[in-house]
């Protein structure tokens, strides 16, 4: 019998992957993450009693401070180089499918470790690589593009065969877990707690004023450059008759600049932190996608130069911004990805 430890959250999906381990003949054990120094207790609260209804080992293992530091900190450090990180990519990274997944398999002496991730594992070309869930709606593939390749072959997720979430529902239901009032759940960056992110940055970063540019002429003033990405149109208050995105920032000058829907579009972007599953001799058609269900780009050319990724996209993109994850798809396949640097 394989023995294989569950992140447990206390939420449907990971409380399913654990029955379903379970009911596959696995030897399942769960552990839970302490992840923030404040809050964090009910999630905690949940696992363990859905681990005692499972009849399922449990512990709990505190990581806050590798959290904050490779976490928490470099978010905030992002936004005051004037980028818009992606946390929860480089959670999965460095904190999910990194320190925590070796803890966590160390501790229970398990084979292998199982996430309630919408994602699925499969063999594209001879490697193995991350591929869609069934639920297309559910789909995290795309935070999942910076996991490393050596974690694959350890890695079990059972959310991924599920056509839809009442399924996973209805099963926990049927075993005596009827602990949700809603299917629906929180898809928040988990530290923000609820906060916008200017109410939360501005715990951290300190409102500095500085001019909003637009055509080389002063059209307003902003509380401070980190506040703000690039693509953004909600927000600025600034009237110019016609709506204007955010084209640029300038964290050196403390300035915001503004251009037209038509100046925020880019074809080329070059990647940093990349981490593909595929040589790239072997990709054919491959898709790009440097958002969050932003829609997916052909690419025309992918060159690496030194430590770098260059990408040449087929058409142009909007709002390619630095410090978000370009993520690489053939069909539901992924490739790999990167963190973004620069576009144009």
């Amino acid at each position: 019998m394989r023995r294989v430890v569950v992140a447990m959250s206390g939420g449907i999906d990971s409380s399913f992957s654990a029955l379903w381990l379970k009911l596959q003949g696995y030897e399942v054990i769960g552990v839970t993450f302490r992840l923030l120094k404040e809050g964090g207790c009910s999630e905690i609260d949940r696992a363990t009693m859905v681990a005692e209804v499972l009849n399922i080992p449990h512990f709990i293992i505190d990581i806050t401070n590798e959290f904050e530091k490779r976490v928490i900190t470099p978010f905030i450090e992002g936004c005051r180089e004037g980028l818009t990180p992606n946390p929860c990519a480089l959670c999965n990274r460095d904190i999910k499918f990194g320190l925590a997944m070796n803890l966590a398999m160390k501790e229970a002496k398990a084979d292998l470790y199982a996430t309630g991730h919408y994602a699925r594992l499969s063999t594209y070309k001879g490697y193995p690589v991350l591929t869609q869930p069934k639920n297309q709606k559910k789909d995290q593939t795309y935070f999942l593009a910076l996991v490393k390749r050596d974690r694959l072959a350890k890695l079990i997720f059972p959310m991924g065969d599920v056509p839809e979430k009442r399924v996973a529902l209805e099963a926990l239901k049927s075993y005596g877990l009827d602990l949700w009032q809603k299917t629906e759940e929180s898809q928040d960056v988990c530290f923000l707690k609820g906060l916008d992110l200017k109410s939360y940055l501005s715990k951290y970063l300190p409102k500095i004023e500085g001019e909003i540019i637009y055509q080389e002429k002063v059209v307003g003033k902003h509380e401070g450059y980190y506040f703000y990405t690039i693509g953004q149109r909600k927000g600025l208050r600034v009237r110019m008759g016609k709506p204007l995105y955010v084209a640029r920032i300038s964290p050196k000058e403390n300035r915001i600049y503004l251009g037209n829907k038509d100046e925020i579009f880019s074809e080329r972007l070059v990647l940093s932190q990349t981490n593909f599953y595929l040589p790239f001799e072997l990709w054919e058609a491959p898709l790009a996608q440097v958002r969050y269900r932003s829609s997916r780009a052909a690419v025309a050319r992918v060159e690496r130069q030194d430590d770098k990724v260059l990408v040449e996209l087929k058409q142009k993109v909007f709002a390619i911004t630095p410090g978000q994850v370009c993520a690489f798809y053939e069909r539901e396949y992924l490739l790999g990805g990167g963190i973004i640097d620069s576009s144009s």
